[in-house]
C-alpha cells in the first residue's frame, strides 16, 4: 500500500503541489483600467533577478504595460511590444525587433544582476536587447510593483500567466528550456527554489479594474492529455504492483510449504539421531559382551567369514547364525581324532574353501598341534552360541566387521 501511494504521489504530484495546481495553468484577462498593485519585499531581489512570464496583447493603444515597479522613478518597465524596456531610468527601444502578431501569446524574460550589469530583455527565448547598468547601482526596495498599468496610464489590455520573479540572473538556455516546454507545462518549476514573486501568489491579490480568471482551452485539453497518460501509467503500475502482489502470495506460500517440510525433516533427523544413538548404544553393550565373552573362553574369533558376499552388508539373522552352526558341527565332528597342525589346517582350507567354516580359528594356541576332541567342538559351537546371540540384528558392514575384530583382538591382548 505505501509503495502504492508513493507511486500516485510522484504521478501526480505536478497536479497537486505548491507550484503544480490549476492556479499554474490560471490566466489573468486584464480589460482598459484594471491592473494589481502592491509593495512585496525586494529585498531578495537587490542584487540580481529575472522577471519571467506568458503574455498576449490584445489591446489598440500604444504603449501597453506588462509590469512596472516604482521608488521614486520608475525602478523597473516591461511594455508589451519592447518599445520601453527600462532599468534604473534607463530604457531599451526595442519595438523594431519585436515581431509577435497583436492576439499571440508569447513569452518575455527580463535579466539582471549586479555582477554582471547586464540588463537583458528575451522574447520567446531570443535575446533582443541588453544594456549595461551603472556599476554598483542595485533596485531599491519598498516600492510598489503594478502589473497591468504605468501609474494610472498606459493599460495592459490583454491577458497575461504564470508570470514570477526569480532572485537569480536566468541564461540564454535556461530561459530557452522554459520557452521550448510551454505555457501549459505542469511540471515543478526547475527554479523554484529561487522564485521570489509567484504566480499563485499574485493571482489572489486585490484587484482593481476588470480581471478575470480565464483558463486557456489549449492548456486544459493538454493537462487532460497529460492526466489520461497518468492515469494509464499508474493503471499499469497497479497491474504490476497487483501481479508482484499474487507472485509474492505464491512465493510466501511455497515458503512456508518448504518450512513445514524441513520441520518434518528435522523432526524425521531427530528421530534418526535418537534410533543412531539407541543403536550405538545397543552395539556398545554388544561389543563389551563379545568382548567379556572371548575373553572368558580365552579364545580367538575369525571375522573374516562375515566378509563373504552371503553376510557382507547384511543384517544378520538367526537363519545365518544356524546356519553357520550346522555347518561348522558336520566339519567339527570329521576332524574329532586329528592333530591340528598347520599343514592339517592349510589342506583343510585348500580343500575344503567353505566360507562358513573359519578354519583359520584352528590356529589358536587353543588347537595348533592338539588333537582335536569332541570337547574342543562343544566349546567352540558354544563359543559361536554366544556370539551368534549378540550379532543377530546387526547389519555387518565393512566398519562393523573390523570393530568386531578389534574387540577381538583387545580382548586377546588383556588375557595376554
Amino acid at each position: 500500500m505505501l509503495l502504492f501511494l508513493s507511486i500516485v504521489t510522484l504521478l501526480f504530484a505536478p497536479y497537486v503541489g505548491a507550484t503544480g495546481s490549476l492556479s499554474k495553468m490560471k490566466a489573468l484577462k486584464f480589460s482598459s483600467n484594471s491592473y494589481i498593485r502592491y509593495s512585496p519585499d525586494m529585498s531578495p531581489l537587490t542584487n540580481v533577478f529575472s522577471i519571467c512570464g506568458w503574455v498576449k496583447d490584445i489591446g489598440s493603444s500604444s504603449y501597453r504595460t506588462i509590469l512596472m515597479y516604482y521608488n521614486s522613478i520608475a525602478e523597473l518597465i516591461i511594455f508589451t511590444d519592447g518599445s520601453h524596456i527600462a532599468l534604473f531610468g534607463s530604457y531599451q527601444h526595442l519595438q523594431s525587433k519585436f515581431s509577435v502578431a497583436k492576439g499571440h501569446w508569447h513569452h518575455v524574460c527580463s535579466t539582471w544582476s549586479l555582477a554582471s550589469r547586464s540588463h537583458s530583455y528575451y522574447v520567446n527565448g531570443v535575446l533582443l536587447g541588453s544594456r549595461q547598468t551603472t556599476a554598483g547601482r542595485t533596485l531599491k526596495t519598498g516600492g510598489e510593483l503594478t502589473l497591468g498599468m504605468y501609474g494610472s496610464s498606459y493599460p495592459f489590455d490583454g491577458e497575461m500567466m504564470y508570470l514570477n520573479v526569480y532572485a537569480k540572473e536566468l541564461s540564454s538556455s535556461e530561459i530557452a528550456s522554459i520557452v521550448e516546454k510551454g505555457m501549459c507545462n505542469v511540471e515543478t518549476d526547475k527554479h523554484e527554489s529561487s522564485r521570489v514573486i509567484k504566480w499563485e501568489e499574485l493571482v489572489k491579490l486585490r484587484r482593481t479594474g476588470t480581471i478575470t480568471d480565464v483558463y486557456i482551452d489549449e492548456c486544459l485539453v493538454q493537462l487532460g492529455s497529460s492526466f489520461d497518460q497518468k492515469v494509464a501509467k499508474l493503471e499499469g503500475a497497479e497491474r504490476k504492483l497487483n501481479e508482484t502482489a499474487d507472485e509474492l502470495t505464491e512465493t510466501r506460500q511455497k515458503l512456508n510449504a518448504t518450512i513445514v517440510e524441513l520441520t518434518e525433516t528435522r523432526e524425521q533427523l531427530n528421530s534418526t539421531l535418537d534410533g543412531l544413538t539407541e543403536t550405538r548404544q545397543e552395539l556398545n553393550a554388544t561389543l563389551d559382551e563379545l568382548k567379556g565373552l572371548l575373553a572368558k573362553q580365552n579364545n580367538t574369533w575369525d571375522w573374516n567369514i562375515f566378509l563373504s558376499e552371503q553376510f557382507l552388508n547384511e543384517t544378520f539373522t538367526t537363519e545365518h547364525a544356524q546356519l553357520l552352526r550346522s555347518s561348522w558341527e558336520d566339519a567339527a565332528e570329521r576332524l574329532v581324532g586329528f592333530t591340528l597342525t598347520d599343514k592339517l589346517i592349510k589342506l583343510l582350507d585348500f580343500f575344503d574353501p567353505v566360507e562358513n567354516r573359519p578354519w583359520s580359528m584352528l590356529y589358536s594356541e587353543n588347537y595348533l598341534n592338539q588333537v582335536f576332541t569332541r570337547e574342543m567342538a562343544r566349546r567352540l559351537t558354544n563359543i559361536w552360541d554366544g556370539i551368534s546371540e549378540k550379532l543377530v540384528g546387526v547389519k555387518m558392514t565393512e566398519e562393523v566387521i573390523q570393530l568386531l575384530k578389534y574387540v577381538t583382538d583387545n580382548s586377546n591382548c588383556g588375557n595376554s
